[in-house]
């Protein structure tokens, strides 16, 4: 897959991620219109392209961001993995949301 496409902001958040029917909490570390970074307790790595369904809150106290995805990359950090996804689907105005958060 082709690296990032747009640039990132610094984001700390709660994501829940979902793959397949396994359900994990990971925090996510920057954020993008493109996608976003993950960071995850150390376990189940996943293939590049692999179907992703993230929520996340933004800081503009709206609703649930929903977004359909797919892994990019997986990396070991220690005793975490970092996880690079890109945004595949979300409503236009979850998109306008996370460009208005990241004040593009």
């Amino acid at each position: 897959m082709e690296r990032r496409r747009g640039r990132r902001a610094p984001f700390v958040a709660a994501v829940k991620q979902k793959v397949g029917g396994e359900v994990q909490l990971a925090l996510a570390q920057n954020l993008g219109p493109t996608g976003i970074e993950l960071k995850r307790p150390a376990g189940r790595a996943y293939m590049p392209r692999t179907p992703v369904t993230l929520a996340f809150e933004l800081p503009d106290g709206g609703d649930v961001v929903r977004v359909q995805g797919a892994i990019v990359f997986e990396r070991a950090a220690g005793g975490y993995q970092t996880t690079g996804v890109r945004f595949l689907a979300m409503t236009p105005l979850d998109h306008a949301r996370i460009i208005r958060a990241l004040r593009y």
